[in-house]
């Protein structure tokens, strides 16, 4: 058996070219409860919590099997609005045939909301999107950087799973890396690090590269400078050109 790590997924090959995909995301203090920080709805909770790990598998190439949800909140009325919303996100990917399993707690009275949702998918080896980025090659941003209640409050501006699916199907798109609690800097910087380039940033962004992407409100992908133009066709919400990859290695500052 051999495992590897790449980014927040962990493969596992057992004597083969296909692996197992693992990925997972957590969340507390954000839902309806009396003790959550964040109000929103349970539905919401449990959709964005998912979408995280799903979309970590999307972004490699991997194809989601089954979902996992350990939700430390009652089965009725939470768990059962939480289920409601891992079911949405399922749903939304009619591509592949995904399996639900999961847990809720029913023997204490919980008053503020927390889950841990695990996602396993499959994989060729040939298929993983890692480190394919080559000097000259761009990095663009999908979607707006939104966390806490900002991001409630802008849900319309931050990327769906419909948006994972339609981002990785594009033409030349190398490398994809959801954006969550470490921001966009570190991701691309993480691109760069990976495949022993260095990064140019454009002079002026919309946004603090520096600030959480909260629940994968967006994501960075790497292409060729050719590829920019089409982007607008697999997506309706903002594309952000980041900046070029180069032989030298730079630093942020």
């Amino acid at each position: 058996m051999r495992v590897e790590k790449i980014r927040d997924c962990t493969l596992i090959y057992r004597d083969t070219e296909e692996a197992i995909v693992i990925a997972c995301d957590s969340i507390g203090a954000i839902g309806d409860k009396e003790m959550d920080v964040v109000k929103v709805t349970p539905e919401l909770t449990a959709y964005e919590t998912v979408k995280v790990a799903l979309g970590e598998l999307l972004a490699l190439g991997a194809a989601p099997i089954a979902v996992s949800d350990g939700l430390a909140v009652e089965t009725y009325p939470t768990g059962k609005r939480m289920i409601d919303g891992v079911r949405k996100a399922i749903s939304e990917l009619p591509d592949y045939e995904i399996a639900l399993t999961g847990s809720c707690e029913d023997n204490m009275h919980t008053v503020q909301t927390g889950a841990g949702i695990t996602v396993i998918g499959i994989i060729q080896e040939a298929q993983v999107k890692y480190r394919i980025t080559k000097p000259g090659d761009r990095a663009v941003l999908f979607g707006t950087p939104l966390y806490g209640d900002d991001f409630s409050k802008k849900l319309h501006l931050a990327l769906q799973l419909p948006d994972f699916t339609a981002i990785r199907k594009v033409p030349g798109l190398l490398e994809m890396v959801p954006v969550g609690s470490k921001g966009i800097a570190y991701e691309v910087l993480k691109i760069a690090e990976d495949n022993g380039l260095g990064f140019e940033w454009e002079n002026s962004l919309p946004f603090d590269v520096r600030q959480s992407g909260g629940p994968a409100s967006c994501c960075v992908a790497t292409l060729p400078e050719a590829g920019i133009a089409q982007l607008k066709k697999y997506t309706e919400k903002q594309v952000t050109e980041l900046g070029s990859f180069v032989k030298n290695k730079s630093s942020l500052n």
